[in-house]
């Protein structure tokens, strides 16, 4: 069995593959639980924002609520008068882009604004209930990503005492 506080750059990525198993697991089925017909969006946002540690975690799952919770406004307040075309959906990033840079947000948060305005605004059309299985779903993937670094975190620091 693998040493967990190993230093070894191959056992990270094997605790890596783990925390991103376990997490997309977790993050499919409760996302499922609580109603969602859009599942896969729990598990990307764990994907997206699993770090190796905790601070790293929670810096960019916050990031990710916070430009998806600017995306989703965006989107649904100006939406629903446009049709889904390239300049409408370039005019929205453009704007929730500018929301971000306003309240002072860094790089990722933009990308996350502008990932968010691209997905609600194509996918709302099609299906209604997607801005709120966004949201929630995205809550759930960083909430579990977090409880997962947590875990490990307390995991391999009892193996260190």
């Amino acid at each position: 069995m693998e040493e967990l506080t190993s230093q070894n750059p191959a056992d990270n990525l094997t605790t890596l593959i783990w925390k991103l198993s376990i997490g997309s697991t977790l993050a499919w089925e409760i996302s499922k639980f609580f109603g969602s017909d859009h599942p896969y969006l729990g598990p990307v946002s764990l994907i997206l924002t699993i770090q190796s540690t905790m601070d790293k975690t929670i810096s960019l799952s916050l990031k990710r609520v916070i430009g998806t919770m600017i995306g989703i406004g965006v989107t649904v307040i100006i939406a629903s008068y446009l049709k889904v075309t390239g300049l409408n959906l370039g005019l929205l990033i453009l704007i929730g882009s500018y929301i971000a840079k306003y309240l002072n947000l860094d790089k990722k948060v933009l990308h996350q604004v502008a990932l968010t305005i691209l997905f609600v605004f194509a996918f709302e059309h099609q299906s209604k209930d997607y801005a709120m299985d966004r949201m929630r779903d995205t809550l759930v993937g960083v909430l579990v990503a977090s409880l997962i670094q947590f875990i490990w975190s307390s995991i391999t620091s009892r193996k260190r005492n």
